[in-house]
């Protein structure tokens, strides 16, 4: 894709909502239904939106999972009363804290080991009532998340499909846009809901740089800009320590 990439909103929402469907009926080993994360953000509310679009809102469902308190847990509410599909919620704090108190004395985790605690153990139960329903679990993460490695291994990029996989933070939003979804919860700024920080704190790099980049390899903003040129040197850098989580685990063939 290049510099005059146009993103059709309208033709990939269908051409997605169909990918889904084919999936489920015909890939996901006769699944009953489709489980996921919802975090109150636009990823997994859109996520979820194309699930039940494709499959059905009864065949769809929600999992809130707070690590004590959430401050914005009533949008994970809202999104799955929006959408119309089923939810339940489960409190993670207490084997989030059982973990961190079973870490040996002597072993002071740091504060990003921590962090990445909670998104394994939401994967964990996402997986064990997925297995339960014979429900296929629904991943949410973006392409822009993933090119700089901005996700937990084996936490929140664990999955059995994922519909926004390939599309960046700006077209999933322009995706929420075209499916109408409330416009303060398409366009709220995306955190991480661990470190207190929004994404683009966390990361030093704002969605509108790091996306273009992705699909156009440049930034119309104007590369000359001393602060534009750091943040493309960050995204190459990001992209290339996050090999490991991007490529399938390597293994020796014999």
């Amino acid at each position: 894709m290049g510099e005059n990439y146009k993103f059709n909103a309208e033709k990939e929402t269908k051409n997605v909502i169909d990918w889904v469907r084919n999936w489920f009926e015909n890939e996901s080993g006769k699944a009953d239904g489709i489980i996921l994360g919802i975090s109150g953000g636009c990823d997994s509310m859109v996520a979820a939106k194309i699930c039940r679009e494709a499959v059905g809102g009864d065949k769809v469902l929600g999992v809130l999972m707070p690590n004590e308190y959430q401050p914005d847990i009533s949008d994970s509410y809202r999104v799955c009363v929006t959408l119309g599909i089923k939810y339940c919620e489960t409190d993670i704090n207490g084997a989030y804290r059982g973990i961190i108190e079973q870490i040996p004395a002597n072993l002071e985790l740091t504060r990003a080991s921590k962090i990445n605690i909670a998104p394994r153990i939401r994967m964990t139960v996402v997986y064990a009532i997925g297995q339960t329903l014979n429900y296929r679990v629904c991943g949410t993460g973006n392409l822009s998340e993933k090119y700089v490695g901005y996700c937990t291994k084996w936490g929140d990029t664990a999955c059995d499909f994922n519909p926004v996989a390939g599309f960046t933070k700006t077209e999933v939003r322009q995706i929420g846009d075209y499916l109408a979804l409330p416009h303060d919860l398409t366009h709220k700024t995306p955190s991480d809901g661990l470190s207190g920080l929004s994404d683009e704190e966390n990361m030093k790099i704002t969605y509108e740089v790091l996306d273009n980049f992705i699909r156009t390899g440049r930034n119309p903003c104007g590369e000359e800009d001393a602060g534009i040129k750091e943040m493309l040197g960050r995204i190459i850098e990001m992209n290339e320590k996050s090999m490991h989580k991007l490529n399938p685990p390597p293994y020796y063939k014999f």
